[in-house]
Protein backbone atom coordinates (compact mmCIF):
# COMPACT_ATOMS: atom_id res chain seq x y z
CA UNK A 1 0.00 0.00 0.00
CA UNK A 2 0.57 3.94 -0.52
CA UNK A 3 1.47 5.70 2.75
CA UNK A 4 -1.58 7.82 2.50
CA UNK A 5 -3.97 5.31 1.19
CA UNK A 6 -3.94 2.32 3.65
CA UNK A 7 -6.89 -0.10 1.57
CA UNK A 8 -7.35 -1.28 -2.02
CA UNK A 9 -10.74 0.29 -3.49
CA UNK A 10 -12.76 -1.92 -5.38
CA UNK A 11 -13.82 -0.84 -8.89
CA UNK A 12 -17.42 0.14 -7.75
CA UNK A 13 -16.22 2.06 -4.69
CA UNK A 14 -14.04 4.37 -7.45
CA UNK A 15 -16.84 4.36 -9.68
CA UNK A 16 -19.74 5.63 -7.51
CA UNK A 17 -20.68 8.83 -8.53
CA UNK A 18 -22.09 11.11 -5.19
CA UNK A 19 -25.53 13.26 -5.68
CA UNK A 20 -24.42 15.12 -2.91
CA UNK A 21 -20.49 15.69 -3.30
CA UNK A 22 -18.70 18.32 -1.23
CA UNK A 23 -16.63 19.58 -4.23
CA UNK A 24 -16.61 23.17 -4.49
CA UNK A 25 -13.58 23.34 -7.68
CA UNK A 26 -11.71 20.92 -9.40
CA UNK A 27 -9.34 22.64 -11.76
CA UNK A 28 -6.21 21.18 -14.15
CA UNK A 29 -3.35 23.25 -14.97
CA UNK A 30 -0.29 23.44 -17.02
CA UNK A 31 2.51 25.22 -16.93
CA UNK A 32 5.35 25.93 -19.84
CA UNK A 33 8.40 28.37 -20.46
CA UNK A 34 6.73 31.96 -20.60
CA UNK A 35 5.68 32.24 -24.61
CA UNK A 36 5.47 36.62 -25.51
CA UNK A 37 3.22 35.30 -28.15
CA UNK A 38 0.52 34.36 -25.87
CA UNK A 39 -0.95 37.63 -24.55
CA UNK A 40 0.03 39.26 -27.87
CA UNK A 41 -2.08 37.17 -29.90
CA UNK A 42 -5.22 36.01 -26.86
CA UNK A 43 -7.54 37.01 -29.26
CA UNK A 44 -6.72 33.81 -31.51
CA UNK A 45 -7.78 31.91 -28.56
CA UNK A 46 -10.98 34.22 -27.79
CA UNK A 47 -12.57 33.78 -31.57
CA UNK A 48 -12.64 29.53 -30.76
CA UNK A 49 -14.01 30.53 -27.16
CA UNK A 50 -16.25 33.58 -27.41
CA UNK A 51 -19.45 31.11 -28.22
CA UNK A 52 -18.76 29.00 -25.20
CA UNK A 53 -16.88 31.14 -22.67
CA UNK A 54 -18.31 34.14 -23.35
CA UNK A 55 -17.50 36.36 -20.48
CA UNK A 56 -13.81 37.44 -20.32
CA UNK A 57 -11.65 39.40 -17.84
CA UNK A 58 -8.33 40.04 -16.55
CA UNK A 59 -6.18 39.80 -13.28
CA UNK A 60 -2.72 40.44 -12.45
CA UNK A 61 -1.22 38.41 -10.63
CA UNK A 62 2.34 38.75 -8.72
CA UNK A 63 4.83 35.01 -8.47
CA UNK A 64 6.87 34.34 -6.11
CA UNK A 65 10.01 35.94 -7.86
CA UNK A 66 8.29 39.08 -7.34
CA UNK A 67 7.61 39.04 -11.24
CA UNK A 68 4.21 40.50 -12.53
CA UNK A 69 2.14 38.57 -14.77
CA UNK A 70 -1.33 39.49 -16.32
CA UNK A 71 -4.06 36.30 -16.66
CA UNK A 72 -6.51 37.05 -18.99
CA UNK A 73 -9.87 35.16 -18.05
CA UNK A 74 -12.52 33.67 -19.88
CA UNK A 75 -16.26 32.45 -18.09
CA UNK A 76 -19.13 31.00 -18.77
CA UNK A 77 -21.49 31.57 -15.62
CA UNK A 78 -24.36 29.54 -16.79
CA UNK A 79 -22.40 26.34 -16.60
CA UNK A 80 -19.82 27.72 -13.27
CA UNK A 81 -16.87 27.21 -15.92
CA UNK A 82 -13.79 29.18 -16.43
CA UNK A 83 -10.85 29.14 -18.71
CA UNK A 84 -7.30 31.15 -17.00
CA UNK A 85 -4.43 32.02 -19.93
CA UNK A 86 -0.94 33.73 -18.99
CA UNK A 87 2.71 33.72 -20.77
CA UNK A 88 3.49 30.96 -19.04
CA UNK A 89 0.30 28.52 -17.69
CA UNK A 90 -3.16 27.02 -18.92
CA UNK A 91 -5.80 26.41 -16.74
CA UNK A 92 -9.62 25.25 -16.46
CA UNK A 93 -11.71 24.90 -13.57
CA UNK A 94 -15.21 24.13 -12.81
CA UNK A 95 -17.32 24.52 -9.90
CA UNK A 96 -20.28 22.84 -11.15
CA UNK A 97 -18.67 19.11 -11.35
CA UNK A 98 -20.84 16.09 -11.67
CA UNK A 99 -18.62 13.00 -13.21
CA UNK A 100 -14.84 12.78 -14.29
CA UNK A 101 -15.63 12.18 -17.65
CA UNK A 102 -17.24 15.44 -18.35
CA UNK A 103 -14.36 17.62 -17.08
CA UNK A 104 -11.94 15.19 -19.03
CA UNK A 105 -13.60 15.71 -22.05
CA UNK A 106 -13.92 19.67 -21.63
CA UNK A 107 -9.72 19.48 -20.63
CA UNK A 108 -8.73 17.76 -23.53
CA UNK A 109 -10.49 19.25 -26.32
CA UNK A 110 -9.95 23.38 -24.59
CA UNK A 111 -6.29 22.63 -23.91
CA UNK A 112 -5.36 20.53 -27.07
CA UNK A 113 -7.05 23.52 -28.78
CA UNK A 114 -4.65 25.76 -26.35
CA UNK A 115 -0.98 24.06 -27.50
CA UNK A 116 -2.34 24.14 -31.11
CA UNK A 117 -3.16 27.82 -31.21
CA UNK A 118 0.16 28.64 -29.74
CA UNK A 119 2.63 25.91 -30.84
CA UNK A 120 3.12 24.62 -26.95
CA UNK A 121 4.70 21.15 -27.35
CA UNK A 122 6.03 20.82 -23.60
CA UNK A 123 4.93 21.28 -19.78
CA UNK A 124 7.22 22.50 -17.17
CA UNK A 125 4.31 21.41 -14.72
CA UNK A 126 1.20 19.23 -14.80
CA UNK A 127 -1.13 19.36 -12.17
CA UNK A 128 -4.94 18.28 -11.12
CA UNK A 129 -6.65 19.70 -8.26
CA UNK A 130 -9.90 19.28 -6.21
CA UNK A 131 -10.89 21.10 -2.68
CA UNK A 132 -13.68 19.55 -1.04
CA UNK A 133 -15.48 21.72 1.52
CA UNK A 134 -17.08 18.88 4.04
CA UNK A 135 -19.78 20.46 6.47
CA UNK A 136 -19.32 18.91 9.79
CA UNK A 137 -22.82 18.84 11.35
CA UNK A 138 -23.28 18.91 15.52
CA UNK A 139 -20.77 18.68 18.08
CA UNK A 140 -17.01 19.01 17.49
CA UNK A 141 -16.56 15.52 18.18
CA UNK A 142 -18.19 14.72 14.70
CA UNK A 143 -14.92 15.41 13.08
CA UNK A 144 -13.65 11.97 13.31
CA UNK A 145 -17.37 10.63 12.81
CA UNK A 146 -17.13 12.00 9.01
CA UNK A 147 -13.54 12.01 7.95
CA UNK A 148 -9.65 10.83 8.83
CA UNK A 149 -7.48 14.01 9.12
CA UNK A 150 -4.21 13.51 8.76
CA UNK A 151 -3.45 14.78 12.31
CA UNK A 152 -3.34 13.05 16.05
CA UNK A 153 -5.89 13.78 18.73
CA UNK A 154 -3.68 12.17 21.48
CA UNK A 155 -2.31 15.79 22.78
CA UNK A 156 -5.23 17.42 22.04
CA UNK A 157 -8.71 16.53 22.48
CA UNK A 158 -10.71 16.34 19.58
CA UNK A 159 -13.77 18.09 21.55
CA UNK A 160 -11.21 20.68 22.66
CA UNK A 161 -9.93 21.36 19.19
CA UNK A 162 -12.08 24.27 16.70
CA UNK A 163 -9.70 25.21 14.21
CA UNK A 164 -6.53 23.80 12.60
CA UNK A 165 -4.76 24.05 9.38
CA UNK A 166 -2.01 21.24 7.46
CA UNK A 167 -0.56 20.72 4.44
CA UNK A 168 1.49 17.42 3.48
CA UNK A 169 3.44 16.98 0.18
CA UNK A 170 4.09 13.41 -0.64
CA UNK A 171 5.16 11.03 -3.13
CA UNK A 172 2.87 9.00 -4.44
CA UNK A 173 3.01 6.36 -7.44
CA UNK A 174 4.86 8.01 -10.15
CA UNK A 175 3.95 11.86 -9.16
CA UNK A 176 3.54 13.95 -5.81
CA UNK A 177 0.38 15.13 -3.86
CA UNK A 178 0.28 18.52 -2.20
CA UNK A 179 -2.58 17.43 0.75
CA UNK A 180 -4.04 21.07 2.25
CA UNK A 181 -6.48 20.02 5.42
CA UNK A 182 -8.28 22.74 7.27
CA UNK A 183 -10.99 22.70 10.37
CA UNK A 184 -12.80 26.13 10.18
CA UNK A 185 -14.73 27.48 13.30
CA UNK A 186 -18.22 28.74 12.79
CA UNK A 187 -21.71 27.59 13.70
CA UNK A 188 -21.48 24.94 11.89
CA UNK A 189 -17.72 23.78 11.37
CA UNK A 190 -16.19 23.11 7.87
CA UNK A 191 -13.55 20.61 6.87
CA UNK A 192 -11.21 21.54 4.07
CA UNK A 193 -9.97 19.17 2.29
CA UNK A 194 -7.69 20.21 -0.56
CA UNK A 195 -5.94 17.14 -3.12
CA UNK A 196 -3.52 18.36 -5.38
CA UNK A 197 -1.91 15.88 -7.85
CA UNK A 198 0.92 17.27 -9.70
CA UNK A 199 4.78 17.20 -11.72
CA UNK A 200 7.15 19.35 -12.33
CA UNK A 201 9.11 17.04 -14.36
CA UNK A 202 9.36 18.40 -18.01
CA UNK A 203 6.47 16.57 -20.14
CA UNK A 204 5.64 16.56 -23.43
CA UNK A 205 2.12 17.91 -24.76
CA UNK A 206 1.18 14.70 -26.04
CA UNK A 207 1.22 12.79 -23.21
CA UNK A 208 -0.91 14.87 -20.35
CA UNK A 209 -4.18 13.10 -21.35
CA UNK A 210 -2.67 9.93 -19.48
CA UNK A 211 -1.24 11.84 -16.78
CA UNK A 212 -4.92 13.56 -15.89
CA UNK A 213 -6.36 9.89 -15.67
CA UNK A 214 -3.69 8.81 -13.50
CA UNK A 215 -4.10 12.11 -11.08
CA UNK A 216 -7.60 11.59 -10.97
CA UNK A 217 -7.67 8.07 -9.46
CA UNK A 218 -4.55 8.97 -7.29
CA UNK A 219 -7.06 11.98 -6.15
CA UNK A 220 -9.77 9.68 -5.91
CA UNK A 221 -8.02 6.77 -3.94
CA UNK A 222 -6.84 9.93 -1.36
CA UNK A 223 -10.79 11.14 -1.03
CA UNK A 224 -12.12 7.74 -0.48
CA UNK A 225 -9.36 7.41 2.32
CA UNK A 226 -10.10 10.20 4.03
CA UNK A 227 -13.80 10.10 4.46
CA UNK A 228 -16.09 7.62 6.59
CA UNK A 229 -18.73 5.40 5.61
CA UNK A 230 -20.68 7.75 7.77
CA UNK A 231 -20.29 10.76 5.36
CA UNK A 232 -20.62 8.45 2.16
CA UNK A 233 -24.30 8.24 3.49
CA UNK A 234 -24.58 11.64 3.77
CA UNK A 235 -23.33 12.12 -0.05
CA UNK A 236 -25.61 8.82 -1.09
CA UNK A 237 -28.28 11.69 0.27
CA UNK A 238 -29.49 8.70 2.98
CA UNK A 239 -28.63 9.84 5.99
Amino acid sequence: MDGIVNRPFTTEELAEVFPQSPLREVAFEVRFPPRLRVPAEIWRLQDNLVHKYPEVGRETNIQANGTVTDSHIFQNLTENRLIKVSQQNFVIAFTRYVRFEDFKEEVLQQAQQFCSIFDIDVFSRVGLRYVNEISLPGVPSSLTKHVRPPLSFDSFPEHLVDQFALELRTHFKEHFITIRSALLPGEIQTYVLDIDCHTSALTPAQEYPALLDRFHDSAQRVFLEHITEDYKEIMRGTK
